[in-house]
């Protein structure tokens, strides 16, 4: 007779001692992150005692010590700090399978989220109409933020940024353009007494030079750091200051002082990821996106 058929538990043990192997490869690689039982219970939402438990386990079924145990904190073995890569590459690896997986399941109605500065922003929202009908219909949302969001991550499907993209794999991005600023004032208000608008060093400081170079020791009345807030201040309050050449030009009530100085302007990039570009909506909006800029490259460089 031939051997009897396993038995549920025994075909179902390597599915267990896989998922159980996970489960502590990302126990150990919280605390090997953050340094501490306490940090990783709190980043996994655990306790503190199960989270210790579950660390003293792991290092017996490796028979390995993977941390030495110090006043406070855990100090990483030899080994430890081997195995902690490791740890490290595996979880990169999980994520970027769950992205993919996530974005491939997304719906194909699914809104396309491009992240943005202010200024661009404002661009982007006089043609969200355009860009969803040129996307298929697709809702457009668009998130204006400095920060920058994870678009491996999935917090955002499009990205358009002021710097290089970055040059980790599946990542893609191309220049479509510069963004130039100049000086502009109300045409009712002298610039000469007019009070100076400059912007916080830690955005920029290359329009802040020129801010102060153009003013020439005369006293600066605010500081503000978004260049859509600063057109409005000239609008608003009679100031002079440098805005987007895109939205000052534009406006009958101001007159521009200058040529946009090149050491003041920004390239744009736009940006996506592998993971969300398997959506056909998403490809559209990028092609749509394009098409935008490469149309009002003029009209964003301040070439009128």
């Amino acid at each position: 007779m031939g051997e009897p058929p396993a038995s549920p538990s025994r075909r179902d043990a390597p599915a267990a001692a896989q998922a159980s192997l996970w489960a502590d490869l990302k126990i150990f690689h919280a605390i090997a992150s953050t340094g501490g039982l306490a940090l990783a219970a709190s980043a996994l939402g655990l306790s503190e005692t199960t989270v210790a438990r579950r660390l003293k386990a792991f290092e017996a079924r490796l028979g390995l010590p993977l941390f030495q145990r110090g006043a406070n904190r855990l100090i990483p073995t030899q080994i430890g700090v081997a195995l902690a890569a490791d740890a490290a590459a595996a979880a990169e690896a999980v994520a970027r399978f769950e992205t993919r997986a996530n974005a491939a399941r997304a719906r194909d109605d699914a809104p396309v989220r491009i992240t943005a500065t202010t200024s661009i922003s404002l661009f982007l929202t006089q043609h969200a109409a355009r860009l969803s009908a040129a996307a298929g219909g697709i809702e457009i949302v668009i998130i204006s933020t400095r920060e920058r969001l994870d678009l491996a991550r999935g917090e955002a499907e499009i990205a358009i940024r002021m710097r290089k993209p970055p040059g980790d794999a599946g990542y893609f991005g191309q220049k479509v353009g510069k963004l130039a600023q100049a000086f502009y004032v109300r045409r009712d208000v002298d610039p000469a007494t007019a009070p100076v608008i400059s912007v916080s060093r830690d955005v920029s400081s290359r329009i802040e030079q020129h801010i102060l170079a153009w003013a020439a020791g005369r006293p600066i009345a605010a500081r503000v750091g978004d260049s859509a807030a600063r057109y409005e201040s000239i609008r608003s309050s009679g100031a002079v200051s440098m805005a987007p050449c895109f939205l000052a030009d534009a406006d009958a009530g101001l007159i521009r002082l200058e040529e946009p100085p090149e050491a003041t302007a920004d390239e744009i990039f736009l940006v996506s990821h592998e993971s969300s570009r398997q959506r056909p909506a998403v490809l559209a909006a990028l092609d749509a996106l394009r098409a935008l800029f490469r149309e009002y490259r003029g009209r964003l460089e301040g070439l009128g």
